[in-house]
């Protein structure tokens, strides 16, 4: 499958109700998220790290600084199409993109489209009220507000 055609998927399937999630058996509990519509696309929660604590310009910009990054793939087939880093910023209230450039904040169509989803079905009762981009637009995040539905 090309990418463009896998965007277009993760773009029309925004919402938790497109997914089903699973955790594993592992003694560290990690999610993963296949697509209702097309089990071969799914979201893997990869292993953290010891010390995954962060703090930088983009994080401190919450009332609670507290912040972490989590690495997640988007795996098609069972292989990794990509992968992601998200910070999860205001002491766990919400997952956000991380920006590429280290001193840039404009975000990615992919890294966009991917971290709503994931923030979606992580805080799945939390996105009727606040959304991704809330936080997002606290970070002074630049992206295509477009996109997300």
């Amino acid at each position: 499958m090309e990418y463009s055609k896998l965007f277009s998927i993760l773009m029309e399937n925004q919402y938790p109700d497109c997914w089903v999630s699973s955790t594993g058996w592992e003694e560290e509990t990690r999610y993963t998220f296949a697509l209702r519509d097309d089990i071969s696309i799914t979201i893997e929660e990869m292993p953290k790290r010891e010390d995954n604590r962060l703090s930088n310009e983009f994080t401190e910009k919450f009332i609670n600084e507290t912040a972490s990054y989590h690495h997640y793939a988007l795996k098609y087939n069972g292989g990794i199409v990509k992968t992601f880093w998200l910070y999860m910023v205001d002491g766990g209230r919400a997952l956000i993109p991380c920006p590429k450039l280290i001193q840039g904040n404009f975000i990615e169509d992919d890294d966009l489209i991917f971290a709503v989803i994931v923030d979606r079905l992580v805080f799945n009762t939390r996105y009727e009220n606040e959304d991704t981009t809330a936080y997002m637009d606290r970070a002074e995040y630049v992206y295509q507000k477009s996109l997300v539905r």
